[in-house]
């Protein structure tokens, strides 16, 4: 995540909510962003969050949401959002994905997007080091978003994205990681850290079998 060098459109945004509207915010990314943004200000409407991870990054920040989706995925949220009377407004990545809006519009909210972080990409030091871990094949990754999946793929080609033993955050993750990579990926029950290491475990227990067969 890289913070905006300029956040003007974002603390404008946030200062024009009113308390017939409602804040969404689908990251914990997203939830650094309101903060700074708000720079000490109460927020002046409610929050509605993607799942507990996001939730609980809001109270750590002093923020209390009032809905969290009963699943961590941005199109759950959607459905599953009380339509304040007012506007919906979604502080999101500049790579966040069309679906979240596209079911609120449907379900006849107003809509306002606004750009809170912007999503980084890995220098080439990095890049580089990835390439020569993923190269002795069989190395675990995470994905926490449909969007990383098709970033990660972007970076390091298919033939190396190949040989990774995935493990997704949520269905609709897991769903991308089926259509792009053609593994069967751990998925994770939420992004918590306890959920995520029982899925790695999951994928280490296969890979134990594996061997001894």
């Amino acid at each position: 995540m890289r913070p905006l060098a300029d956040d003007h459109v974002l603390r404008r945004a946030l200062r024009e909510l009113r308390g017939t509207d409602a804040l969404v915010v689908t990251s914990r990314a997203g939830i650094d962003a309101v903060v700074r943004a708000l720079a000490g200000a109460p927020l002046p409407t409610s929050l509605a969050v993607v799942g507990p991870a996001t939730a609980a990054a809001a109270r750590q920040a002093g923020l209390v949401p009032s809905f969290v989706a009963s699943r961590p995925d941005g199109a759950m949220l959607g459905r599953e959002l009380p339509l304040p009377r007012g506007m919906v407004l979604l502080a999101r990545s500049d790579r966040a994905g069309d679906e979240l809006p596209a079911i609120l519009r449907r379900r006849g909210a107003e809509i306002r997007e606004v750009v809170a972080y912007r999503t980084e990409t890995p220098t080439a030091r990095d890049l580089s080091a990835a390439r020569t871990l993923l190269a002795d094949g069989g190395a675990i990754a995470c994905f926490a978003s449909a969007s990383a999946v098709d970033g990660f793929i972007e970076l390091v080609g298919d033939d190396l994205a190949a040989g990774v033993r995935p493990v997704a955050f949520g269905p609709k993750t897991a769903a991308r990681i089926r259509a792009r990579l053609r593994r069967e990926p751990a998925v994770a029950a939420s992004p918590e850290p306890r959920a995520v290491a029982r899925a790695i475990a999951r994928v280490l227990g296969e890979v134990a079998d594996g061997a001894r067969r």
